[in-house]
């Protein structure tokens, strides 16, 4: 980044302290499509599309450049990715407006965000091409106790009953009960030349990631590219431990990649536990590639 760009930044920056004084919400016209976002104090994701006009957009673009070139994904402008833990829409909807993909799937069970979901797909004119589900994706059909972040809408969680430290005062949070199910079955909710064109998924839904490889083994073992958030803490969180979620992702890929400074860096799936020290449960993440 450089002077200007850091510049414009701290001023928009200054800008988001003004505006949310007066509102909750705005649109911003953004390098991912134009978007409804929060304005709350500490909302990452809301305040860095505001300030940066953008949110992942390098991890997004670089990812999908690893695996086009790699021949895992198809061309550009075709296929469907299905966005899980979709929030406001942002990553799904900028794959669409910036041509990535032909469709999406974006699954989000926040109410609040689920609302943001579908006001963004309005906006950016893509009610054909993407469909929205209200839904926690998970290793079960039923109910789920989801906890409430009120300063980062991005770190909404199912909540479990576990021994794992706790960090970021999750016990104080509002709850609420959101509707769960396995990614099967809801993949069957959408139209035919959406789950027969899947190309890609993109998790991050706060460590319940291994709950939804273990229930959804058979469709990841069909070599379809997933993009996941690895975050040792939420996984522990989650009530899952390392062992437990390396074993099931040994279960279904044989490497991993991770972006490093060279690029993207090949692992073989036994070293997944290396990764995990790497990290550590002190909140580190990093997203990483499976295929």
């Amino acid at each position: 980044m450089n002077i200007f760009q850091k510049l414009f930044v701290k001023a928009r920056g200054l800008q988001w302290q003004i505006h949310r004084r007066f509102s909750k919400f705005t649109t911003v016209h953004s390098k991912q499509g134009v978007l409804h976002i929060r304005l709350g104090a500490d909302d990452y994701l809301g305040k860095h599309l505001y300030t940066r006009g953008q949110y992942e957009l390098d991890i997004v673009s670089s990812s999908l450049e690893f695996l086009r070139s790699t021949g895992k994904c198809p061309a550009k402008g075709k296929g469907t990715v299905v966005d899980i833990g979709a929030n406001n829409g942002v990553i799904s909807i900028g794959m669409l407006y910036g041509g990535e993909f032909e469709k999406a799937i974006a699954i989000e069970p926040e109410p609040q965000n689920f609302k943001l979901l579908i006001e963004n797909i309005q906006l950016n004119g893509l009610n054909e091409r993407m469909i929205p589900l209200q839904y926690a994706v998970s290793d079960k059909a039923g109910e789920l106790v989801f906890e409430i972040s009120d300063e980062n809408s991005g770190d909404n969680r199912v909540r479990v009953q576990t021994d794992a430290p706790e960090r970021f005062n999750e016990s104080k949070r509002p709850v609420i009960r959101v509707n769960s199910d396995v990614l099967e079955n809801l993949l069957q909710k959408t139209p035919q030349n959406f789950k027969n064109d899947i190309a890609l998924f993109w998790i991050d839904v706060q460590g319940h990631e291994g709950y939804i490889f273990s229930s959804a083994k058979d469709i990841f073992l069909q070599g379809v590219p997933v993009v996941t958030e690895l975050w040792p803490y939420g996984i522990y969180r989650a009530g899952m431990t390392q062992e437990q979620f390396c074993e099931i992702a040994a279960g279904i890929w044989s490497v991993y990649w991770v972006k490093r400074k060279q690029g993207f860096i090949e692992y073989p799936i036994i070293e997944l536990n290396t990764f995990f020290e790497e990290l550590g449960d002190e909140g580190n993440f990093e997203n990483i590639i499976f295929a």
